[in-house]
């Protein structure tokens, strides 16, 4: 895995060999005010990735944001969109209001998320799609 953050807020990784990237919340996201890298740290993950890249996404411990950071959350998600994401596993703990949080985030960009309830599901879900979307070589 390459990292690309790891910042007090979140961290975010790149798995090449799979296509994928890895973004985990951390709880000093629930008083961020401002996420000055936010954008360019998803910029130079987005850039190791192919079209047709899933994410991997560790929701389990922020369960609000500052209101104010929410257009920067969606420019990001355009960034997503735009670059051909194929699917978004989400982990959130049971109970916890963390998919509000993610719900108020997510806009109409057509991008496909999946909820789960650990990371091992999230995973073996992304895993099983990848080999369901890879191109079928003849004589396999």
């Amino acid at each position: 895995m390459n990292q690309i953050a790891f910042r007090s807020e979140y961290q975010l990784t790149v798995e090449q060999e799979k296509n994928r990237l890895f973004y985990q919340n951390f709880d000093q996201m629930q008083q961020a005010q401002s996420l000055p890298n936010y954008r360019s740290d998803w910029a130079a993950a987005l850039a190791q990735v192919s079209p047709g890249f899933s994410i991997l996404s560790d929701m389990q411990v922020v369960n609000q944001v500052n209101q104010d950071l929410l257009a920067e959350f969606q420019a990001v998600e355009q960034l997503i969109v735009q670059r051909g994401v194929s699917m978004v596993a989400e982990v959130h703990v049971p109970g916890l209001p963390t998919r509000r949080c993610t719900d108020e985030i997510t806009t109409s960009q057509a991008m496909p998320v999946r909820q789960f309830l650990n990371l091992w599901e999230a995973e073996q879900f992304l895993d099983e799609l990848t080999l369901e979307l890879a191109p079928h070589t003849p004589g396999r």
